[in-house]
């Protein structure tokens, strides 16, 4: 028979500052669509920073494994 080896859960700090960085991601998005309506170069910009940070972030938090709840 097989062992099956449980991968060990992430430390609480990195699960942490990745949910917070979602949250940054987010907000950078909204605030970046809220200015971009009103044609502002700035908020195109911004709205591609939350794109990106949000596309990381979650990437990364997909990583982190399972829920160790189960």
């Amino acid at each position: 028979m097989s062992e099956t080896s449980h991968a060990s859960p992430p430390p609480v700090g990195v699960e942490r500052r990745t949910r917070t960085m979602i949250l940054v991601g987010a907000t950078l998005l909204l605030a970046g669509i809220a200015l971009a309506v009103t044609d502002d170069e700035y908020g195109r910009w911004l709205a591609v920073a939350g794109i990106l940070a949000l596309f990381f972030t979650l990437h990364r938090f997909g990583r982190l494994g399972a829920d160790s709840s189960n």
